[in-house]
């Protein structure tokens, strides 16, 4: 999926790498890869600022990503 690169697909997606820009992304029209790029991102995140990924979980990012990818998953069935 080249998800090393998470940031430029964030980018082509008009989504900054930064908390704000993830959490309010609009992940309704989004491919899996970029719904992805975000579940990195986040990941990464937490290697830079301690606790950012438990904040994408606590505010219900990370559940409306993985709800995303489940759609993504049934539309391509």
């Amino acid at each position: 999926m080249g998800l090393t690169d998470y940031k430029s697909i964030l980018s082509e997606a008009n989504i900054e790498w930064g908390m704000d820009s993830m959490k309010n992304a609009d992940v309704s029209s989004l491919d899996g890869r970029t719904v992805m790029a975000l579940i990195v991102g986040a990941i990464r995140a937490d290697r830079f600022c301690e606790g950012a990924l438990l904040g994408f979980f606590e505010d219900g990012s990370i559940a409306k990503w993985l709800s995303r990818l489940e759609e993504t998953d049934r539309e391509t069935k």
